[in-house]
């Protein structure tokens, strides 16, 4: 099930005013934003936030399941997401290191979230949506990756260009992804 952005918006408003909360709707954001794997997303660090020009924030994404070389990918972050990340980086005292962090009593851990952490976090924000319990089972920690694709092929970018965005060397693993999406080509 893919995490379109009309669905992200609505997890980021059931995220609660805490540290947990605040953590949360960074990583649905960022998750969102760059199409990271979990893995690629609970691996980012404060190093790979790299600002531009324009103020906003661009994200190296290092290491992927199918770049095994390490060449790494660019990925650029909304505004709304950078002011977010900059709150966030702010008010969890982050300087370097993990982006994303295990939170403890409160205390943020120096340390790396553990991938299973980002299917954990939407299956939460998805039940206290209130969305029915099928629904909540049906979100994965590849769900944010496949709805930002899906996001990006509604809103009339091309499939070369969404291949790019999320760093995929095949098309056909792309036309896999948007598959389902619900075009109306005569509109």
């Amino acid at each position: 099930m893919g995490v379109t952005a009309q669905l992200r918006d609505r997890l980021i408003d059931r995220c609660s005013d805490d540290l947990i909360g605040l953590r949360d709707e960074i990583l649905v954001r960022v998750g969102f934003d760059t199409l990271c794997r979990r893995a690629e997303l609970v691996g980012l660090r404060v190093e790979d936030l790299m600002e531009n020009e324009r103020g906003s924030i661009s994200v190296l994404v290092r290491r992927a399941k199918n770049d095994q070389t390490g060449e790494g990918r660019v990925a650029p972050l909304s505004s709304r997401t950078t002011e977010r990340v900059h709150h966030w980086l702010k008010v969890s005292r982050i300087d370097d290191g993990a982006l994303l962090r295990p939170i403890y009593q409160n205390n943020v851990l120096r340390r790396f979230l553990d991938p299973v952490v980002v299917s954990r976090v939407l299956k939460k924000l998805m039940r206290r949506w209130e969305q029915d319990a099928e629904l909540a089972k049906r979100v994965s920690g590849h769900s944010l990756r496949v709805g930002a694709a899906q996001q990006l092929t509604m809103d009339g970018h091309g499939a070369i260009q969404v291949m790019r965005a999320g760093g995929w060397r095949s098309m056909n693993v792309v036309a896999r992804y948007i598959e389902n999406v619900d075009l109306d080509l005569w509109a």
